[in-house]
């Protein structure tokens, strides 16, 4: 998942910086809303035994299926370069998790990355998506990720697909209390933040705000602009 942590430092000229895509679920049903998060396994590479929401690389076959979306997004006017993340945040929920955020029909795309999405008798629907962050990891990380996050209400899940691919261990609901206990990458906590914001000042999560926090590199940490998801900005 892409955040930072505690992680090995490598030289920046050998660390890429890859797509990738988050999906933060929130349930607000309950008095108090809760958020999806799963735990990594500790023998992974990138944040080992951190708490992450769903997600992960975007893949070459999410940019070719983006490409027959002509208006299934919110806002209807998301930056074209943006819309293949939306779809990566669906799929990785689906890998993840085995939620299905979609409607039923057919998914015309029998590509590799979506056959298991296919499998479940549902098209993506990136409508029920509103991408609300952009953070791209700081140099020096053993994985670099210029990583769109995404929120989605619990009750946009349609179904089940096939079980989870066991990347995150520990899957389940927390409030945004306990989730703040939780051993979390500094950008989590900080998209955190950004969410419990967004719900006091949209608790339906039914709007959109016409500039979103992106997070880059300052030296060591992060700083905080302010950018449109209507346009793709260029990384800094």
């Amino acid at each position: 998942m892409p955040a930072t942590g505690e992680i090995t430092t490598v030289q920046e000229t050998e660390t890429p910086i890859r797509d990738a895509a988050c999906l933060v679920v929130v349930d607000t049903s309950a008095s108090e809303p809760t958020v999806l998060m799963g735990r990594r396994h500790a023998s992974q590479i990138f944040l080992p035994d951190k708490w992450v929401f769903p997600g992960g690389r975007l893949e070459d076959d999410d940019r070719v299926l983006a490409s027959r979306f002509d208006s299934d997004f919110k806002p209807a006017d998301l930056a074209h370069e943006i819309r293949p993340f939306a779809l990566a945040a669906i799929r990785e929920l689906c890998e993840e998790t085995g939620l299905i955020i979609g409607r039923d029909g057919a998914l015309i795309d029998q590509s590799a990355a979506w056959r298991a999405f296919a499998a479940s008798g549902h098209a993506p629907a990136p409508g029920a998506l509103l991408p609300f962050a952009r953070a791209v990891t700081p140099p020096g990380r053993i994985r670099r990720y210029d990583t769109w996050f995404f929120v989605a209400k619990a009750d946009a899940v349609s179904g089940k697909g096939a079980p989870p691919d066991g990347e995150l261990l520990d899957l389940g609901w927390f409030t945004f209390s306990q989730a703040a206990e939780l051993d979390l990458p500094h950008i989590t906590k900080l998209v955190l933040e950004d969410i419990v914001a967004l719900l006091k000042a949209d608790p339906s999560i039914s709007g959109l705000n016409d500039l979103l926090p992106f997070y880059h590199s300052a030296g060591t940490a992060y700083r905080r602009d302010l950018i449109s998801c209507k346009v793709a900005p260029p990384l800094p």
